[in-house]
Protein backbone atom coordinates (compact mmCIF):
# COMPACT_ATOMS: atom_id res chain seq x y z
CA UNK A 1 0.00 0.00 0.00
CA UNK A 2 3.09 2.26 0.72
CA UNK A 3 4.19 1.91 -2.80
CA UNK A 4 1.14 2.65 -4.33
CA UNK A 5 0.96 5.80 -2.61
CA UNK A 6 4.73 6.94 -2.97
CA UNK A 7 3.91 6.02 -6.81
CA UNK A 8 0.95 8.27 -6.30
CA UNK A 9 2.82 10.68 -4.72
CA UNK A 10 5.93 11.18 -7.14
CA UNK A 11 3.26 11.15 -10.49
CA UNK A 12 1.14 13.86 -8.63
CA UNK A 13 4.41 15.63 -8.36
CA UNK A 14 5.92 15.64 -11.78
CA UNK A 15 2.95 16.30 -12.75
CA UNK A 16 2.24 19.67 -10.66
CA UNK A 17 6.10 20.31 -11.85
CA UNK A 18 4.51 20.33 -15.37
CA UNK A 19 1.50 21.19 -15.48
CA UNK A 20 1.18 24.90 -16.42
CA UNK A 21 3.56 24.03 -19.20
CA UNK A 22 1.70 20.48 -20.60
CA UNK A 23 -1.76 22.49 -20.40
CA UNK A 24 -0.30 24.98 -22.40
CA UNK A 25 0.97 23.07 -24.94
CA UNK A 26 -2.61 21.10 -25.22
CA UNK A 27 -4.08 24.64 -25.81
CA UNK A 28 -1.40 25.71 -28.54
CA UNK A 29 -2.15 22.72 -29.56
CA UNK A 30 -5.61 22.84 -29.96
CA UNK A 31 -5.36 26.24 -31.75
CA UNK A 32 -2.75 25.20 -34.14
CA UNK A 33 -4.63 22.36 -35.61
CA UNK A 34 -7.44 24.63 -36.76
CA UNK A 35 -4.37 26.44 -38.55
CA UNK A 36 -4.29 23.64 -40.97
CA UNK A 37 -7.46 24.26 -42.61
CA UNK A 38 -4.84 26.87 -44.43
CA UNK A 39 -3.29 24.47 -46.07
CA UNK A 40 -6.78 22.60 -47.10
CA UNK A 41 -8.01 25.62 -48.80
CA UNK A 42 -4.40 25.81 -50.43
CA UNK A 43 -4.70 21.97 -52.02
CA UNK A 44 -8.32 22.60 -52.87
CA UNK A 45 -7.78 25.88 -54.17
CA UNK A 46 -10.85 27.58 -52.91
CA UNK A 47 -12.68 27.62 -49.22
CA UNK A 48 -12.32 24.45 -47.73
CA UNK A 49 -15.68 23.99 -46.66
CA UNK A 50 -14.93 20.46 -46.64
CA UNK A 51 -12.48 20.80 -43.87
CA UNK A 52 -14.14 23.50 -41.82
CA UNK A 53 -15.87 21.51 -39.17
CA UNK A 54 -13.21 18.87 -38.93
CA UNK A 55 -10.71 21.51 -38.51
CA UNK A 56 -12.96 23.68 -35.72
CA UNK A 57 -14.50 20.85 -34.07
CA UNK A 58 -11.61 20.82 -31.21
CA UNK A 59 -12.48 24.17 -29.88
CA UNK A 60 -15.18 22.76 -27.91
CA UNK A 61 -12.65 20.12 -26.51
CA UNK A 62 -10.45 22.34 -25.68
CA UNK A 63 -12.96 24.75 -23.51
CA UNK A 64 -13.64 21.79 -21.88
CA UNK A 65 -10.26 21.00 -21.27
CA UNK A 66 -9.30 24.55 -19.64
CA UNK A 67 -12.50 23.92 -17.56
CA UNK A 68 -11.20 21.30 -15.69
CA UNK A 69 -8.01 22.18 -15.40
CA UNK A 70 -9.00 24.67 -13.58
CA UNK A 71 -11.28 22.60 -11.39
CA UNK A 72 -9.08 19.31 -11.13
CA UNK A 73 -5.08 18.49 -10.46
CA UNK A 74 -5.15 15.05 -10.27
CA UNK A 75 -2.36 13.80 -12.51
CA UNK A 76 -4.44 10.38 -13.29
CA UNK A 77 -7.51 12.08 -15.12
CA UNK A 78 -5.66 15.42 -16.23
CA UNK A 79 -2.73 13.48 -18.47
CA UNK A 80 -5.38 11.27 -19.82
CA UNK A 81 -7.53 13.81 -20.21
CA UNK A 82 -4.48 16.28 -22.17
CA UNK A 83 -4.14 12.40 -24.41
CA UNK A 84 -7.66 12.41 -25.43
CA UNK A 85 -7.43 15.90 -26.90
CA UNK A 86 -4.28 14.74 -28.32
CA UNK A 87 -5.86 11.65 -29.97
CA UNK A 88 -9.26 13.99 -30.68
CA UNK A 89 -6.55 16.21 -32.74
CA UNK A 90 -5.39 13.19 -34.69
CA UNK A 91 -9.27 12.05 -35.45
CA UNK A 92 -10.11 15.54 -36.47
CA UNK A 93 -6.84 15.62 -39.02
CA UNK A 94 -7.77 12.26 -40.23
CA UNK A 95 -11.42 12.86 -41.02
CA UNK A 96 -10.15 16.47 -42.86
CA UNK A 97 -8.01 14.44 -44.66
CA UNK A 98 -10.67 11.73 -45.87
CA UNK A 99 -11.83 14.98 -48.16
CA UNK A 100 -8.41 16.61 -49.34
CA UNK A 101 -7.67 15.48 -52.84
CA UNK A 102 -4.27 14.98 -52.43
CA UNK A 103 -3.27 12.79 -49.28
CA UNK A 104 0.69 12.76 -49.46
CA UNK A 105 1.07 15.21 -46.74
CA UNK A 106 -0.85 13.48 -44.43
CA UNK A 107 2.84 12.06 -43.05
CA UNK A 108 3.93 15.35 -42.35
CA UNK A 109 0.77 16.31 -40.47
CA UNK A 110 1.55 12.92 -38.27
CA UNK A 111 4.99 13.56 -37.38
CA UNK A 112 3.90 16.82 -36.07
CA UNK A 113 1.25 14.93 -33.96
CA UNK A 114 3.98 13.26 -32.73
CA UNK A 115 6.07 15.96 -31.64
CA UNK A 116 2.94 16.82 -29.62
CA UNK A 117 2.68 13.87 -27.91
CA UNK A 118 6.19 14.08 -26.50
CA UNK A 119 5.86 17.92 -25.12
CA UNK A 120 2.31 16.25 -23.74
CA UNK A 121 4.65 13.15 -22.08
CA UNK A 122 6.26 15.78 -19.87
CA UNK A 123 3.81 15.40 -16.70
CA UNK A 124 2.41 11.87 -17.31
CA UNK A 125 3.81 8.86 -16.26
CA UNK A 126 6.30 6.62 -18.87
CA UNK A 127 3.46 3.69 -18.89
CA UNK A 128 0.32 6.31 -19.75
CA UNK A 129 2.67 7.84 -22.34
CA UNK A 130 3.75 4.58 -23.75
CA UNK A 131 0.08 3.67 -24.48
CA UNK A 132 -0.78 7.04 -25.34
CA UNK A 133 1.96 6.65 -28.48
CA UNK A 134 1.21 3.24 -29.45
CA UNK A 135 -2.37 3.88 -29.51
CA UNK A 136 -1.16 6.91 -31.86
CA UNK A 137 0.40 4.31 -34.56
CA UNK A 138 -2.92 2.19 -34.30
CA UNK A 139 -4.91 5.92 -35.26
CA UNK A 140 -2.65 5.49 -38.33
CA UNK A 141 -3.07 1.88 -39.38
CA UNK A 142 -7.08 2.04 -38.36
CA UNK A 143 -7.61 5.21 -40.63
CA UNK A 144 -5.83 3.61 -43.53
CA UNK A 145 -8.70 1.44 -43.87
CA UNK A 146 -10.23 4.43 -45.20
CA UNK A 147 -8.00 6.85 -46.18
CA UNK A 148 -5.20 4.79 -48.12
CA UNK A 149 -2.47 6.64 -47.25
CA UNK A 150 -0.21 6.20 -50.63
CA UNK A 151 2.98 6.47 -48.55
CA UNK A 152 2.07 4.51 -45.61
CA UNK A 153 5.22 2.39 -45.41
CA UNK A 154 7.09 5.94 -45.22
CA UNK A 155 4.57 6.79 -42.31
CA UNK A 156 5.41 3.84 -40.17
CA UNK A 157 8.99 3.79 -41.04
CA UNK A 158 9.48 7.71 -39.70
CA UNK A 159 6.47 7.05 -37.40
CA UNK A 160 7.28 4.01 -35.08
CA UNK A 161 11.79 5.08 -35.30
CA UNK A 162 10.08 8.25 -33.40
CA UNK A 163 8.07 6.54 -31.60
CA UNK A 164 10.30 4.36 -29.68
CA UNK A 165 12.74 7.24 -29.23
CA UNK A 166 9.68 9.25 -27.61
CA UNK A 167 9.25 6.36 -25.45
CA UNK A 168 12.77 6.07 -24.28
CA UNK A 169 13.38 10.08 -23.60
CA UNK A 170 10.45 9.99 -21.54
CA UNK A 171 12.16 7.14 -19.35
CA UNK A 172 15.17 8.71 -19.27
CA UNK A 173 13.23 11.86 -18.54
CA UNK A 174 11.09 10.35 -15.39
CA UNK A 175 14.58 8.76 -13.93
CA UNK A 176 16.27 12.11 -14.12
CA UNK A 177 12.30 13.73 -12.33
CA UNK A 178 13.25 11.21 -9.89
CA UNK A 179 16.48 12.02 -8.34
CA UNK A 180 14.57 15.42 -8.49
CA UNK A 181 11.88 14.52 -6.59
CA UNK A 182 13.84 12.44 -3.70
CA UNK A 183 15.97 15.83 -3.32
CA UNK A 184 12.89 17.73 -2.86
CA UNK A 185 11.65 14.99 -0.72
CA UNK A 186 14.60 15.02 1.68
CA UNK A 187 15.01 18.41 2.01
CA UNK A 188 11.63 19.00 3.05
CA UNK A 189 11.74 16.33 5.68
CA UNK A 190 14.71 18.28 7.13
CA UNK A 191 12.60 21.67 6.98
CA UNK A 192 10.39 19.87 9.11
CA UNK A 193 12.02 17.54 11.30
CA UNK A 194 14.53 17.64 14.19
CA UNK A 195 17.90 15.69 12.36
CA UNK A 196 19.02 14.10 16.26
CA UNK A 197 15.66 13.05 18.05
CA UNK A 198 13.72 12.55 14.67
CA UNK A 199 10.55 14.33 15.92
CA UNK A 200 9.32 17.53 14.03
CA UNK A 201 11.14 20.99 14.48
CA UNK A 202 9.49 24.17 15.15
CA UNK A 203 8.97 25.20 11.40
CA UNK A 204 6.21 22.65 11.39
CA UNK A 205 3.71 25.21 13.15
CA UNK A 206 4.28 28.00 9.76
CA UNK A 207 3.77 24.91 7.66
CA UNK A 208 0.70 24.28 9.09
CA UNK A 209 -1.06 27.18 9.77
CA UNK A 210 -0.04 28.61 5.66
CA UNK A 211 -2.01 24.98 4.93
CA UNK A 212 -4.89 25.10 7.18
CA UNK A 213 -5.51 28.87 8.33
CA UNK A 214 -4.75 31.10 10.83
CA UNK A 215 -6.08 29.03 14.08
CA UNK A 216 -4.68 26.14 15.61
CA UNK A 217 -7.81 25.06 16.12
CA UNK A 218 -8.33 24.20 12.74
CA UNK A 219 -6.12 21.57 12.82
CA UNK A 220 -6.48 19.99 16.38
CA UNK A 221 -10.28 20.74 17.14
CA UNK A 222 -12.10 23.11 19.14
CA UNK A 223 -9.84 22.48 22.66
CA UNK A 224 -6.36 22.81 22.48
CA UNK A 225 -3.85 21.93 24.83
CA UNK A 226 0.19 23.05 24.73
CA UNK A 227 2.07 21.31 26.50
CA UNK A 228 6.11 23.10 27.21
CA UNK A 229 8.39 21.20 28.96
CA UNK A 230 12.28 20.89 28.95
CA UNK A 231 14.83 17.89 30.73
CA UNK A 232 15.99 19.21 34.36
CA UNK A 233 19.33 19.94 35.13
CA UNK A 234 20.22 18.90 31.47
CA UNK A 235 23.60 21.44 31.37
CA UNK A 236 24.65 18.73 34.21
CA UNK A 237 24.02 15.78 32.18
CA UNK A 238 26.23 17.57 29.10
CA UNK A 239 29.19 18.28 31.67
CA UNK A 240 28.93 15.20 33.28
CA UNK A 241 28.66 12.69 30.80
CA UNK A 242 29.35 14.32 27.78
CA UNK A 243 27.54 15.70 24.95
CA UNK A 244 27.64 12.12 23.12
CA UNK A 245 25.17 10.77 26.22
CA UNK A 246 23.35 13.83 26.44
CA UNK A 247 22.02 13.29 22.99
CA UNK A 248 21.23 9.42 24.02
CA UNK A 249 19.19 11.32 26.92
CA UNK A 250 17.22 13.49 24.30
CA UNK A 251 16.57 10.37 21.65
CA UNK A 252 15.34 8.60 24.84
CA UNK A 253 12.92 11.39 26.46
CA UNK A 254 11.29 11.76 22.78
CA UNK A 255 11.17 8.37 22.42
CA UNK A 256 9.01 7.96 25.68
CA UNK A 257 6.89 10.53 24.94
CA UNK A 258 6.52 9.79 21.21
CA UNK A 259 5.05 6.63 22.81
CA UNK A 260 2.21 8.40 24.79
CA UNK A 261 0.76 10.54 22.18
CA UNK A 262 -1.86 9.69 19.51
CA UNK A 263 -1.42 10.44 15.82
CA UNK A 264 -3.12 13.27 15.86
CA UNK A 265 -0.90 15.23 18.31
CA UNK A 266 2.26 17.26 17.64
CA UNK A 267 5.34 16.61 19.55
CA UNK A 268 8.07 19.72 18.41
CA UNK A 269 11.63 20.03 19.48
CA UNK A 270 11.38 23.74 20.12
CA UNK A 271 15.04 23.85 20.82
CA UNK A 272 17.97 22.51 22.59
CA UNK A 273 15.99 20.21 25.82
CA UNK A 274 12.93 22.43 25.29
CA UNK A 275 9.99 20.31 23.60
CA UNK A 276 6.13 21.31 22.96
CA UNK A 277 3.34 19.04 22.59
CA UNK A 278 0.32 20.43 20.93
CA UNK A 279 -3.01 17.90 22.19
CA UNK A 280 -5.64 17.68 19.73
CA UNK A 281 -8.90 18.43 21.54
CA UNK A 282 -7.84 18.24 24.99
CA UNK A 283 -9.49 20.64 28.02
CA UNK A 284 -7.15 22.14 30.66
CA UNK A 285 -7.86 18.76 32.96
CA UNK A 286 -6.79 16.48 30.06
CA UNK A 287 -4.01 18.54 29.67
CA UNK A 288 -2.73 18.59 33.08
CA UNK A 289 -3.23 15.11 33.62
CA UNK A 290 -1.40 14.26 30.48
CA UNK A 291 1.63 16.35 31.28
CA UNK A 292 1.28 14.68 34.64
CA UNK A 293 1.44 11.11 33.06
CA UNK A 294 4.56 11.77 30.69
CA UNK A 295 6.30 13.55 33.92
CA UNK A 296 6.20 10.58 35.82
CA UNK A 297 6.97 8.21 32.91
CA UNK A 298 10.17 10.16 32.06
CA UNK A 299 11.35 9.64 36.00
CA UNK A 300 10.24 5.88 35.33
CA UNK A 301 12.47 5.12 32.54
CA UNK A 302 15.86 3.90 32.57
CA UNK A 303 17.50 5.88 29.38
CA UNK A 304 21.09 4.03 30.18
CA UNK A 305 22.70 7.50 31.40
CA UNK A 306 21.55 8.65 34.52
CA UNK A 307 17.77 9.51 36.15
CA UNK A 308 16.31 12.05 34.48
CA UNK A 309 12.84 14.13 35.39
CA UNK A 310 11.35 16.84 32.99
CA UNK A 311 9.61 20.18 34.24
CA UNK A 312 6.19 20.74 32.38
CA UNK A 313 4.44 24.12 31.59
CA UNK A 314 0.35 23.78 30.44
CA UNK A 315 -1.98 26.23 28.95
CA UNK A 316 -4.71 26.29 26.32
CA UNK A 317 -5.53 27.87 23.02
CA UNK A 318 -8.25 29.43 22.92
CA UNK A 319 -8.43 31.26 18.77
CA UNK A 320 -5.68 33.63 19.68
CA UNK A 321 -2.18 34.10 18.44
CA UNK A 322 -0.40 30.26 18.88
CA UNK A 323 2.43 32.13 20.39
CA UNK A 324 0.66 33.64 23.04
CA UNK A 325 -0.46 29.79 24.05
CA UNK A 326 3.43 28.72 23.80
CA UNK A 327 3.97 32.16 26.27
CA UNK A 328 1.63 30.85 28.72
CA UNK A 329 3.31 27.53 28.48
CA UNK A 330 6.91 28.60 29.04
CA UNK A 331 6.14 30.69 32.00
CA UNK A 332 4.15 27.89 33.79
CA UNK A 333 7.56 26.20 32.87
CA UNK A 334 9.40 28.40 34.52
CA UNK A 335 7.03 28.69 37.67
CA UNK A 336 7.39 24.78 37.61
CA UNK A 337 10.88 25.29 37.79
CA UNK A 338 11.00 28.20 40.14
CA UNK A 339 9.02 25.65 42.39
CA UNK A 340 11.96 22.74 42.37
CA UNK A 341 11.23 21.18 39.38
CA UNK A 342 9.71 17.48 38.54
CA UNK A 343 6.53 19.15 38.26
CA UNK A 344 3.61 20.65 36.48
CA UNK A 345 2.34 24.00 36.59
CA UNK A 346 -0.09 25.39 34.59
CA UNK A 347 -0.82 29.06 33.39
CA UNK A 348 -3.91 30.16 31.32
CA UNK A 349 -2.46 33.71 29.86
Amino acid sequence: MNQTLNKQSFYQSKYDFYRLFCNTVVIVSCLASTTYFISDCQLFGRFAIETFFPRMNILIPMIAFLFLSRKCHDYRIMTIASYVIGHWIMWNTIWAIYYLPDKTHASEGFIIMHTMFFAMGFCAPFSYSTIAHVLLIGDILVSYSFNHYENLDIMLSLGIPIMCGICASHYVMQKLYKVHYHMTQKLQHISMYDALTGVYNRNVLSQLLQEDGVHLKNIFGKNVAVLLFDIDWFKKVNDTYGHVKGDVVLKEVTAVVQKLITDEDFIIRWGGEEFVIILHNATKEKGMQFAEHIRSKVEEHDNGVCRITISVGVSTYNGQDYKVAIDAADQALYEAKRKGRNRVEYRDK
